[in-house]
């Protein structure tokens, strides 16, 4: 857009109504209940009360019905042009083919209390069936329908502008990247991922930036951060403890941009977008609310965003939830009835028992099992009498950022350039390089 071009009313509208309300359900705190909550948790956890009978047979339907459709589709038709919906939905390839047969079948077995004891059962099957899917189907699809109203509408634009230069000098990644920040800070690490994703398709961010941005912004809520501190019996010390994990998130932040295997990462974008170069210019505020203008002109209209939306959903609902169904399953029957965390954490206990963190031998299987789920490092350490102990594992636990039950898979069914053994890599890295901070502010607090 030119400098001196007065920008339509139209466009202004768009920005301030579109994106006002994109914010207002995702980024402005609500207080509810003497706590602070986004509009689009609250949403959330009201449908979950008023659909809770149903919601896990709904979840269990979804999956069976993505893999009987994949199956068909995927065996029985021919390839349409790149694009097509029905190509994008339904013919996902054979890795995740078959984890959405696998994900059908696990659900069935659960909603049905039928095949092994141990694949239903509260801790394992039932926990991710009736708690970690219910809500991850409701959370995702209602963000896939806020999520461009934050996204395309120049919100991103207006907030890189302020903080770009900071963000490229500190993090090696655009400003822009702030919102998926403070999207996951008050959403959940699962809305920040969504955010990057959605960014990183349009073109916004490179393959390395949106890497570095997944694995390193997406953190956990801060009323999840509470429900981990007072699982460990620390309420007392939520403040100590989320400013401690801030500034572990930060030097984790700085440090892994700058190593691999991030570093080693592409800046290859999916898609060519001109405005990814006005967000490097760094013109000041004038610069930004251009863009933001700019973008929001360029907004898609009522037909493209439903078409957008309708497919995010579908592409996470009949994707994503199947393969969460089966990963997220063996991932906790692993931890729960094997003894491989333990075997993964003798580094750990050898290392703890070095730094003299008391009770090593309890806590070092913590540092490592939260690969599976975030909140197992909690249970881990509720039984450890050591205060200070568990205060570590409680910044560590929420501060790897990682975990196979949901973050995991979503960036694994996303077009992130980011594998396995990649998500693995950062999760150490991320738990060495939390651990010292950890150590440092339990000093401090004890």
């Amino acid at each position: 857009m030119n400098q001196a071009s007065k920008p339509s009313s139209s466009a202004v509208l768009k920005l301030i109504a579109a994106s006002g309300f994109g914010a207002f359900m995702l980024l402005l705190p609500v207080p509810h209940d003497g706590s602070l909550h986004i509009m689009l948790g609250l949403i959330t956890g009201a449908v979950q009360d008023w659909g809770a009978p149903a919601l896990p047979a709904i979840v269990t339907a979804t999956c069976v019905v993505s893999a009987i459709a994949t199956l068909g589709y995927s065996l029985f038709t021919t390839p349409r042009e790149e694009g097509h919906i029905a190509e994008i939905l339904l013919r996902p390839g054979p890795v995740w083919t078959v984890l959405r047969v696998l994900g059908a079948a696990t659900a069935l077995l659960i909603f049905l209390q039928a095949g092994p004891d141990w694949v239903w059962s509260a801790d394992i099957g039932g926990l991710v069936l009736n708690d970690l899917m219910v809500a991850a189907f409701i959370t995702i699809g209602l963000a896939c329908i806020v999520l461009p109203f934050l996204t395309e509408f120049g919100l991103m634009e207006l907030v890189a502008g302020f903080v770009e230069r900071a963000f490229r000098t500190l993090f090696t990644v655009p400003g822009r990247s702030a919102v998926d920040a403070v999207a996951s800070w008050l959403g959940g690490s699962t809305v920040g991922v969504l955010v990057t994703m959605s960014q990183h398709r349009n073109g916004f961010y490179s393959g390395r930036e949106a890497a570095v941005i997944a694995t390193n912004f997406s953190i956990v809520s801060i009323a999840f951060a509470y429900v981990i501190v007072e699982a460990v019996n620390l309420e007392n010390l939520f403040f100590p403890f989320y400013g401690v994990m801030t500034l572990g998130g930060i030097a984790c932040a700085i440090i892994l941009p700058r190593v691999p295997p991030l570093r080693w990462k592409s800046d290859a974008v999916l898609t060519d977008n001109p405005m990814r170069a006005e967000d490097q210019r760094d013109a000041g505020l004038g610069a930004a609310w251009r863009n933001a203008i700019a973008r929001a002109e360029a907004a898609p209209g009522p037909r493209k965003l439903f078409r957008m939306i309708s497919v995010n959903i579908l592409d996470i609902w009949l994707g994503l939830i199947p393969a969460a169904v089966i990963i997220a399953t063996a991932s906790l029957a692993v931890a729960e009835m094997t003894p491989l965390f333990d075997w993964l954490s003798t580094p750990f206990r050898y290392l703890l028992e070095l730094l003299q963190v008391e009770s090593a031998r309890e806590a070092a299987p913590a540092m490592v099992i939260g690969f599976a789920d975030m909140f197992l490092p909690a249970l881990v350490a509720a039984d450890i009498a050591s205060a200070e102990t568990r205060f570590i594992i409680a910044v560590i636990a929420v501060g790897q950022l990682i975990f196979m039950s949901e973050v995991g898979v979503l960036i694994l069914k996303s077009a992130l350039p980011l594998n396995i053994v990649d998500l693995m890599a950062v999760f150490i890295l991320r738990t060495l390089i939390m651990l010292p901070v950890a150590l440092l502010g339990a000093a401090v607090v004890f």
